[in-house]
């Protein structure tokens, strides 16, 4: 059976989202390779190799791939290696990880850890290009890892390098250091412009270091102060950034103070006014004097009586002395009161 696969495209690094809303795929997914191979043919060993190299690290360049390979005692064609890529990886066509094979379903741009293993080129100044034109055809090409350990001049005028590969105290401490960049830009990944112009000036000094003629000491001291330089800029950009940082936190946290203090000065004003209100409504009660009960009133009171007076008097005996056994002094006494409190002049 055929594998469907996708075909290996040049994702462009800046790509818009706006592409998922008309369903293309952005970043490749993971394929199953093994469903479409058969286990235990010559493929699927070499496939496997592969595959576990990816599992190793997620991002490698063509030169270590094929190194590596070698090392295991592979060596494919060019169609045969590409193909065996292109099961399991994919590539950018531009950014800092230009033409690098990532694998399948990982997208280095939103993973800072993707960092170390960013792209950088190396050109050799003009003056010394005449040493690269006069063994661009040499067989005994240089070794990969030679290149990356600086132990040999490049014979390319350009050489695409991966930070990962680099044997350099300075580039590996400076590369595994948290990032400043909070995203992945187009220009210089996830680090600054000052740290790649001084990783790449760091290049300069170790290859220059190691050219195999004579005529690049003044190159190299000059390349030297200048990498001098540019690393004391460096370390001041990474401090100015610190500081803004602090800033910005401790501004942050002043701000929430702030806040909070004015949270706890609105309720304590709140407070201040319900007790004032409260001491106003108690002023007020106090200020409110009950009127004396006016004549008018008196002498309903006064008829009210004698109209009663009127009507117990016309009770039967009997039931007047029942009444007067059982308080009827009492019980009128107390109908009098309620009668004062329903009471109301409205």
């Amino acid at each position: 059976m055929d594998m469907e696969m996708e075909p290996v495209l040049a994702i462009d690094f800046d790509i818009k989202d706006i592409l998922l809303s008309i369903g293309r795929i952005i970043i490749p997914k993971k394929v199953n390779w093994e469903e479409y191979i058969p286990q235990g043919s010559d493929q699927w060993e070499s496939q496997m190799v592969v595959s576990r190299m990816f599992d190793e690290r997620p991002i490698w360049s063509k030169d270590s791939l094929t190194e590596r390979l070698l090392k295991k005692g592979l060596s494919f064609s060019h169609g045969m290696l590409r193909r065996l890529l292109s099961r399991i990886s994919y590539y950018f066509s531009s950014g800092p990880f230009l033409r690098f094979w990532i694998k399948k379903g990982y997208d280095p741009r939103k993973d800072p850890n993707s960092r170390i293993y960013q792209r950088i080129d190396y050109r050799v100044p003009v003056p010394l290009r005449s040493y690269c034109d006069a063994n661009s055809a040499n067989k005994l090409k240089h070794k990969w890892e030679d290149i990356c350990a600086f132990r040999v001049f490049p014979y390319k005028f350009q050489t695409s390098l991966q930070f990962f590969d680099l044997v350099d105290d300075y580039i590996q401490s400076e590369i595994n250091k948290p990032p400043l960049r909070a995203t992945c830009t187009f220009g210089t990944g996830w680090f600054s412009q000052h740290m790649i112009n001084c990783i790449r000036q760091r290049l300069m000094v170790r290859f220059l270091s190691v050219f195999p003629k004579p005529g690049a000491e003044n190159l190299l001291r000059a390349a030297t102060l200048k990498f001098e330089k540019l690393k004391r800029e460096s370390y001041r950009h990474a401090m100015k950034v610190d500081e803004e940082e602090c800033q910005q936190a401790n501004l942050g946290l002043e701000e929430h103070e702030e806040l909070d203090n004015a949270e706890d000065e609105e309720e304590a004003a709140e407070g201040n006014d319900s007790e004032e209100e409260w001491e106003e409504e108690l002023d007020l009660a106090g200020d409110i004097q009950i009127p004396l009960p006016s004549e008018s009133y008196t002498n309903i009171e006064n008829i009210s009586r004698i109209h009663l007076q009127e009507l117990f008097g016309s009770f039967p005996p009997n039931d007047g002395a029942n009444l007067q056994a059982n308080g009827s002094d009492e019980e009128y006494h107390i109908y009098e009161e309620d009668s004062e409190e329903n009471y109301s002049d409205e």
